[in-house]
């Protein structure tokens, strides 16, 4: 079968942009009903406003029914502007039609019943009312559809990564086992030394199973409650454990004693993470890292230097958030994310500063009170 872009002299080519410029034109107009229905019922209370109403009564409905109005017109904007999805959008625009449809039924209904005549703005903040009623309403649907979907693409990647870490940590002894094997076995000094790099990668992969683990405790775990985490003896106990492990590495503390952020557990893990970076991917001889921190107004930073060439600016750059993470451009490391993750979680920020020499990493968290 001949396809039809073959019959142009070629294979048919799809911009993907096009698919997300109709689900934009479609998010705007569902916006849009709900803006259109606020002006329109907008019309008859501004002209009973200007009419000079004839009673206090009146004054009181004109005067809600314009307020309503111009908040659903405010809402479409928002609604628009907020980060649903075109389902969503029109579901939220669905339940906007409704509140219009049962409120103008039901008004029907009663005006031919009783053969009344109601006035055009009453009818137009009777409708406003209920409109609103419904927009309200269909949030609260798509927060808890969104809310539903959540939980169960939280629990799919709990199972994957539970997956993923356990054949991960078998695949590293195996290849650790048959390294230990080679390494001993051969006597070819070549390879010998490449059954000992086997070895450093299998130990790396099953180091990875702990980072991973404690990577996916701190994505599940809820709002964490913050206390006052005195920085001082923490930073300290940090560069303790590290130049035990790192004889070679030189690490220096500079924090005032008594100075306290909101924080809780989880900021040793995103603190221990940035020195750990900084330890292993300098590229000087003797490792250097400074440890400090310095409060301002209510706001509290803590600032890990080193002597290292920095992070690349690609990668600060996706950490960041300024670039999209793709397949050619991604952090290569835990430690990073993990204490992105963290800081965040605290209503705290992580970001590079540029005013140093070597690799500068900024954590800014909210001052003790």
């Amino acid at each position: 079968m001949v396809s039809p872009g073959e019959l142009v002299g070629g294979p048919l080519v799809t911009d993907p942009r096009a698919g997300g410029l109709r689900r934009d034109l479609r998010r705007a107009v569902a916006s849009a009903v709900i803006g259109l229905t606020g002006f329109v019922l907008l019309i008859p209370n501004v002209s009973r406003l200007i009419a000079s109403p004839t009673s206090t009564i009146e004054l009181v409905l004109a005067g809600v029914g314009s307020v309503v109005s111009i908040v659903l017109v405010a809402a479409s904007y928002l609604i628009y502007r907020a980060d649903f999805t075109t389902k969503n959008t029109l579901r939220i625009a669905a339940w906007n039609t409704l509140g219009v449809l049962v409120l103008g039924s039901v008004l029907g209904l009663v005006s031919l019943y009783r053969s009344v005549t109601v006035p055009p703005f009453v009818i137009a903040t009777v409708l406003g009312v209920s409109t609103a009623a419904h927009v309200i309403i269909g949030v609260n649907d798509v927060r808890r559809i969104r809310a539903e979907d959540l939980a169960t693409e939280r629990e799919k990647t709990a199972v994957l990564n539970r997956l993923i870490r356990h054949n991960l940590r078998n695949d590293a002894q195996v290849l650790t086992g048959y390294a230990e094997k080679l390494a001993t076995d051969v006597e070819d000094p070549q390879l010998a030394e490449a059954a000992h790099r086997v070895h450093g990668k299998a130990d790396s992969l099953g180091s990875m199973y702990d980072k991973v683990a404690r990577i996916q405790e701190t994505i599940e775990a809820d709002s964490p409650e913050t206390r006052p985490v005195a920085l001082a003896p923490l930073a300290e106990e940090i560069a303790a454990e590290f130049r035990e492990a790192h004889p070679d590495a030189e690490i220096d503390v500079d924090v005032p004693t008594g100075l306290a952020a909101a924080a809780n557990d989880q900021f040793r893990r995103a603190l221990g993470s940035v020195v750990e970076n900084a330890v292993q991917h300098t590229d000087a001889e003797t490792p250097r890292v400074a440890i400090s921190a310095r409060q301002t107004h209510d706001r509290v930073t803590v600032r890990i230097e080193d002597n290292g060439p920095g992070i690349p600016d690609d990668e600060a750059a996706v950490v960041a958030g300024d670039r999209a993470l793709t397949q050619l451009e991604h952090g290569s490391g835990f430690g990073l994310w993990q204490a992105k993750w963290v800081v965040e979680s605290l209503g705290g920020t992580l970001s590079f500063p540029d005013d140093a020499d070597g690799g500068v990493v900024a954590l800014r968290l909210d001052a003790a009170m």
